[in-house]
């Protein structure tokens, strides 16, 4: 990450629910576009689709560096921002980005720290960093239904997924805080031949 101090906004851009914001390096002579995208990126369908949960983030973020809704970005042209740069994108803030492991990666186990955790209403998420990447290991209870461009919970599936975590970790998930800082065993896998994740190992069972 390189951060690059008070580079002018030059313009704005906006293409169905998302607005870029060009920032202007007038020492290198280059642009950097930061995209503020209503909607989020679904791995599955490899499209972007509605987010509400999304919108409100965009909608805090516009308040937070500018002071104006979303719609009234345009008015910040002149202004002056530090802009955060990352190899595949720039942000107006510090991101840490959820990484996956490359294929070359399948099959290896090591341990590492839960460094954070949570059920955001949609999976169970389970984050931890190695050799200084941030990584995920999921749970997903809710399903895109194409036909609404929506998330809807699956409350069988979240019943099921709701029953593995406490069996794997020995907790209920309304604990899962409790995760934080605990030592873990990751196992990369591949599934259906393309999709490479990483599973988190179940704690060993008290002897009774």
């Amino acid at each position: 990450m390189e951060l690059l101090e008070n580079l002018e906004l030059v313009d704005v851009q906006q293409e169905d629910k998302k607005k870029t914001l060009i920032f202007l390096d007038e020492e290198r002579g280059e642009i950097r576009e930061v995209n503020f995208n209503l909607k989020s990126f679904d791995s599955d369908s490899k499209k972007f689709v509605d987010d509400p949960e999304k919108e409100k983030k965009v909608a805090e973020w516009c308040q937070e560096h500018f002071g104006l809704t979303f719609e009234q970005l345009e008015q910040a042209i002149g202004e002056r921002r530090d802009i955060y740069c990352y190899p595949t994108f720039n942000s107006l803030f510090p991101v840490k980005m959820i990484q996956k492991f490359p294929d070359d990666m399948v099959g290896q186990v090591f341990e590492v720290t839960i460094s954070h955790a949570e059920d955001d209403g949609k999976k169970i998420s389970l984050q931890f960093e190695y050799e200084d990447g941030l990584y995920e290991s999921k749970m997903q209870y809710a399903d895109y239904l194409e036909a609404r461009k929506e998330w809807h919970v699956n409350p069988i599936k979240k019943k099921k997924q709701y029953e593995k975590f406490e069996e794997k970790f020995q907790m209920p998930v309304t604990e899962i805080e409790n995760m934080v800082g605990k030592t873990v065993m990751v196992e990369v896998k591949k599934a259906y031949g393309e999709f490479v994740y990483s599973e988190i190992k179940p704690f060993k069972k008290a002897k009774k």
